[in-house]
């Protein structure tokens, strides 16, 4: 059973708050129709959101842990892990900053330090991120990110390979009631633009005032109302109000100057307050310069608004193009005073003619009853996106934990760099597993390449040198040496011989030299044995003295000269990692009188490798007549061998048609 602790801000006001519970939601959809998680949460405080409701705060209890001792005890006794779905640094600077959560940055160190495995819940809203996120990412080296849009995905993949997309899900509302507010300010008959958020620079809320105010001087029958707020981190209400009448005289329009047609709320508001603005509004309306997401526009989407919003940004994953009023614009530097916000990245500048237009086109809309409809169809289109759904959302978060192990154990055993501690990891990790070895031998021709991979797909499989690059997308282990190593068009050795590009496999190498020689430098491995200088003299090699239980892993981390990648490392790691089960496929050994000029592999002669080998006339029978000993070596560890292709090996392993 997969275990899980999941720390996020469930119990904030911010925005962080509001998508921890939707996918503490999506997981809980998940995990309460399976029995293969094992969930639980802590709870970081940074604003505390006082309005939740009942049914929020008892999913909130379902899977905190009771006190700090049982959090404590459960993380020394179990192997589980940890999705962090907050700000990048908060780990390391939590206690610095945040005084609400005691000993917040300790316990949230340790969960994440303590798990087999951790991943990362986040968003950004620029080209890039800020060199303090950059050290936190280093420094806890995520095996994965999880992150809500297409956009926010390539940012991401520059700092790590396995990154996901989850986009905050559609939460059934349950509260739609409508509490009015006291405003002096009559909404009835007008055009009312709606905009909520944090009051930042990097939300254009001077494009947004500046725009408005320039387009519709001459109407009475149109209101801005501004919904936002303030905190020990963003200006007074005074500021903002001081920032308005800044906005409005820099228009220079004299009627802009007297007129009161923008409504600014800074006070918190309950929920059905919310829904009453939304009520009261007919479009919603954003200038961001950047969004990982924008929960406004969604919710807004979801209350059946239209929006105007820039037309880049985490948000068009799930914005109607048919129902939008989308403003065009440039990527330009950050300028701000925030330093989050690096001068080295790039944010989207919204252009202000094209924001008037599209303002004015969603009052013309409403003017001719128009404006309901494009409502009603970004509703439906949001709605009809299979990946925002609750269950949905879920079931992709705990399968991305699951089906990742093979990276994870990449990542693993790169922070690992004794080669005994690397041993250690590997140890008994498919204990009982049948395990299916493609080798390079012809008779791997036998089966159809596509045939191979979709019976295989599921199976635990070691590709052995060249026929991982035939079956690159099902291979879990792949094993290479010095000899026989493909070349670049260019015959360059720089490149990687192996790419691991999309599907990344735990990679073995051996060599008779030092780790990089007669091979390219940047070739990527996670674990590397030293094996002997090949000699002519016999008596050195496995499959002569047929001595294998000398160089079991476990008693000697020397790997002995074969000759052959199978004797050397490959049957030996089978045996380490557990397999009950060996089925070989191309192992053939039935060419005599090999030489490196005739030696053929499946895939036709050496004319396409830089390396081939010092095959010795001597060394093919004698490799066949070891697999006699092995046979019965591997049975006295109650490992059963099979061969699925035709093969020169001992005629008592047992022959197989897959």
């Amino acid at each position: 059973m997969k275990k899980i602790i999941y720390c996020g801000q469930f119990n904030d006001l911010t925005g962080y708050g509001i998508a921890a519970r939707s996918y503490l939601k999506a997981l809980d959809s998940y995990v309460s129709q399976t029995n293969d998680v094992e969930l639980h949460i802590y709870s970081i405080v940074v604003q505390s959101d006082k309005t939740l409701s009942e049914e929020e705060k008892r999913l909130i209890e379902k899977y905190s842990f009771s006190n700090q001792e049982d959090l404590e005890t459960y993380i020394q006794n179990n192997d589980y892990v940890c999705l962090w779905h907050t700000p990048t640094p908060l780990p390391l600077f939590a206690d610095h900053r945040f005084k609400t959560t005691p000993g917040l940055q300790n316990s949230f160190n340790t969960i994440i330090k303590a798990s087999t495995e951790n991943y990362h819940l986040i968003v950004w809203e620029t080209t890039d991120i800020c060199n303090e996120w950059k050290e936190t990412l280093q420094y806890y080296n995520p095996s994965g990110i999880i992150t809500a849009c297409e956009f926010n995905k390539k940012m991401f993949e520059k700092y790590n390979n396995n990154v996901t997309v989850v986009p905050h899900p559609i939460v059934p509302q349950n509260n739609q009631n409508t509490v009015k507010l006291d405003i002096p300010t009559s909404f009835e008959d007008k055009f009312c633009i709606l905009t909520m958020s944090q009051w930042t620079h990097r939300k254009g809320f001077d494009k947004l005032i500046a725009a408005y105010l320039m387009e519709f001087e001459k109407e009475d029958d149109t209101a801005l109302i501004v919904k936002t707020y303030v905190s020990p981190t963003h200006p007074s209400p005074e500021h903002i109000i001081k920032e308005i009448q800044t906005a409005k005289l820099n228009t220079d329009n004299p009627k802009a100057h007297a007129k009161s047609n923008i409504v600014l709320i800074t006070d918190f508001l309950t929920k059905p307050q919310i829904n009453w603005l939304f009520e009261q509004s007919n479009v919603y309306a954003s200038a961001t310069r950047g969004e990982g997401f924008g929960l406004t526009l969604f919710e807004s989407v979801l209350n059946k608004k239209p929006v105007v919003a820039p037309s880049s940004g985490g948000h068009i994953d799930y914005l109607d193009p048919e129902s939008t009023y989308f403003v065009d614009g440039m990527y330009d530097c950050c300028i701000t005073s925030d330093p989050v916000y690096s001068q080295n990245s790039m944010w989207f500048e919204p252009n202000v003619g094209s924001l008037r237009k599209q303002l004015r086109q969603a009052y013309d809309d409403w003017k001719s009853g128009l404006i309901e409809e494009k409502g009603e169809n970004a509703h439906k289109y949001v709605h009809s996106l299979d990946e925002l759904k609750l269950e949905n959302a879920g079931q992709k978060i705990v399968e991305f934990l699951n089906v990742n192990n093979q990276r994870t154990l990449n990542s693993k055993l790169a922070s690992r760099q004794d080669l005994s501690d690397k041993m250690a990891l590997l140890k008994d990790l498919h204990k009982d597993e049948t395990l299916y070895i493609l080798n390079c031998g012809p008779s791997l021709n036998e089966y159809k390449v596509d045939y191979l991979k979709d019976l295989l797909k599921d199976k635990t499989t070691f590709a052995i040198k060249q026929a991982y690059n035939y079956f690159s997308d099902i291979t879990d282990y792949h094993f290479f040496n010095c000899s026989n190593l493909p070349i670049d068009k260019e015959f360059s050795r720089l490149p990687q011989h192996y790419p691991y590009v999309e599907h990344r496999p735990v990679t073995i190498c051996s060599s008779n030299y030092e780790l990089g020689v007669r091979w390219s430098i940047i070739q990527k491995q996670d674990v590397f044995f030293k094996i002997p200088i090949r000699t002519e003299i016999n008596n050195e090699f496995i499959t002569v003295t047929k001595k294998f239980e000398d160089f079991v892993i476990d008693k000697n981390l020397t790997r002995p000269c074969g000759p052959g990648i199978m004797y050397e490392t490959v049957f030996y790691m089978a045996v380490h990692m557990g397999f009950k089960e060996i089925i070989c496929i191309g192992w053939d050994l039935r060419q005599e009188d090999a030489n490196e000029d005739n030696y053929e592999h499946f895939y036709g002669n050496n004319n396409n490798v830089h390396n081939k080998g010092d095959v010795l006339d001597w060394e093919i029978k004698v490799t066949r007549d070891a697999s006699k000993e092995l046979y019965y070596w591997l049975k006295e560890k109650n490992i059963d061998i099979k061969v699925a292709s035709s093969s020169a090996v001992y005629d008592k392993i047992e022959r197989i048609k897959l």
